[in-house]
C-alpha cells in the first residue's frame, strides 16, 4: 500500500526571526549574512519500509523524533527532502484536526468543505450530513457558525467528518482521546472497527498498551535515525524504549 524509498526530512534552522514581512524586513541584512551558513535539522534520515494492506503501523518515538512529519509526509501534505512515497489507495488524514475549518462559515459548510477535501462527493455529505452531526453529538448546530462551537466540538465534527470518508489508509496522530469519556470511547470503538474492516492504519502514539494491542509493524525514531520492529520485538517494549 505504501513504499518508503531512501526518504529523508531535513528542516534549516535560523537565528534570525524571519516569520513575518515586517520582521523580514527588519532584519533582512542580518538574514543574508547568516543564510549561507545555516544548519540544518535532519528529522527523517533514508527511511526504507513497506506498509502492505491492512498492517497497523505504530510510529513512536520522543518528541521532536519526526512522528508527526513523517505522517505528513505520508499523507502528501508536506515533501519529502529526498527519495520517494509511493501511496496506493487514499488516505484519510486524522492531522491536525479542524486545521482547514473557517470559522466565519457554519458547522454545515465546514463540512462540506473538509469533506469534499477527504474525497467525498456533494451527494453523500448531503445524505449523510445528520449522521456525521449526530456522531459529533452536536446536532443542533448544524447551522451555527463555527466561531461559536468549543475547542471539543470542532475536534469532534473534524473527527467525524474524517471516520465517514471511505478510505484505504488512515492516519492517526494522537488523536483518539477527542472530547469527554463517552466520546472517547466512541473514537476507540470507530478505529476497533476500522481494523475489523481490515483497512492500512498508521498511528502516532506514545501510548504502549495500544502499541502492544494493535501494531502488527512498529516504527521508532530517534535523533533522525529508526529501528522498525515486528510483533516479537513489540511484545518486549518497555516504556524506556520509547523515551
Amino acid at each position: 500500500m505504501i513504499e518508503l524509498l531512501d526518504v529523508s526530512k531535513s528542516f534549516r534552522r535560523y537565528t534570525i526571526p524571519i516569520n513575518t514581512l515586517k520582521s523580514f524586513f527588519l532584519h533582512y541584512k542580518d538574514y543574508m549574512k547568516e543564510k549561507s551558513k545555516v544548519s540544518t535539522l535532519d528529522v527523517i534520515k533514508h527511511l526504507d519500509m513497506h506498509i502492505e494492506k491492512s498492517e497497523i503501523l505504530c510510529i513512536a518515538g520522543r518528541n521532536g523524533a519526526g512522528k508527526s512529519t513523517l505522517g505528513k509526509l505520508i499523507a502528501g501534505t508536506s515533501k519529502p527532502s529526498g527519495g520517494k512515497i509511493k501511496v496506493h489507495g487514499r488516505v484519510v488524514p486524522f492531522l491536525e484536526l479542524g486545521v482547514a475549518f473557517s470559522n466565519e462559515l457554519t458547522g454545515r459548510d465546514n463540512v462540506y468543505m473538509n469533506g469534499v477535501l477527504l474525497g467525498l462527493s456533494l451527494k453523500y455529505i448531503k445524505e449523510h450530513i445528520d449522521d456525521i452531526f449526530e456522531y459529533a453529538e452536536i446536532p443542533d448546530f448544524i447551522d451555527t457558525p463555527l466561531k461559536y462551537y468549543s475547542s471539543g466540538m470542532q475536534m469532534r465534527l473534524a473527527f467525524s467528518v474524517g471516520m465517514h470518508a471511505d478510505g484505504d489508509i488512515y492516519i492517526f496522530d494522537e488523536i483518539l482521546a477527542v472530547g469527554d469519556a463517552h466520546f472517547q470511547k466512541k473514537c476507540y470503538d470507530s478505529f476497533r472497527t476500522l481494523v475489523e474492516k481490515g483497512k492500512t492504519i498508521i498511528l502516532i502514539t506514545h501510548d504502549l498498551g495500544i502499541i502492544k494491542q494493535y501494531a502488527t509493524k512498529m516504527l521508532l525514531l530517534k535523533q533522525g535515525e529508526y529501528r522498525i520492529l515486528g510483533k516479537e520485538e513489540i511484545a518486549g517494549l518497555t516504556g524506556e524504549d520509547l523515551s
